[in-house]
Formats: structure tokens, C-alpha cells, sequence
């Protein structure tokens, strides 16, 4: 399950050891913004890129042969989005 707002580690296909986080933007029908990085604070990142709804989000991740392991968020924060249905 692909989890929204929330830090994960790749740990299997393209970009393995590499920090993700997907962000939803406030479109109608919503977009997503997939941030990737180095490190789980996302001070070094990696690249960035835009699909166009949760179909190509899930696309994308079948594509890359993403395996994510989600990190559960710091003391007190909060996901950000609830995941796409």
C-alpha cells in the first residue's frame, strides 16, 4: 500500500536505500508530488517528480519495482494525507 504524508525507505527495485515521501497536491482530481532523498530528513535530496492521479502514482511505483518499507512518523506527528482509496 502506497501511504501518503508519510517517510519511507526503498528497499527493493530502482533507487534502493533512498528516502520517499509522496505528497498529494490540491488538485481536482487530486496530483501527487513524489519527493525522494538520501536521508529520512529529506536534507539531502535526490529528485523529484509529479504524476497525475493514484493510477500513475501506482504506476509509478510498479515501474521502479518499488518495495517501500513506510517509517512510522516522529512522536506527535501527524500524516499529512490519508492514502488514496
Amino acid at each position: 500500500m502506497i501511504e501518503i504524508g508519510k517517510v519511507g525507505k526503498i528497499s527493493s527495485g530502482d533507487g534502493i536505500g533512498k528516502f520517499v515521501k509522496i505528497q498529494k497536491l490540491p488538485d481536482d482530481p487530486p496530483s501527487f508530488l513524489i519527493l525522494m532523498a538520501h536521508d529520512p530528513e529529506f536534507n539531502r535530496g535526490y529528485g523529484d517528480y509529479w504524476v497525475e492521479d493514484c493510477e500513475c502514482l501506482e504506476g509509478f511505483f510498479a515501474e521502479g519495482k518499488w518495495v517501500v518499507e513506510w517509517l512510522e512518523p516522529e512522536s506527535g506527528e501527524e500524516d499529512e494525507n490519508p492514502a488514496p482509496s
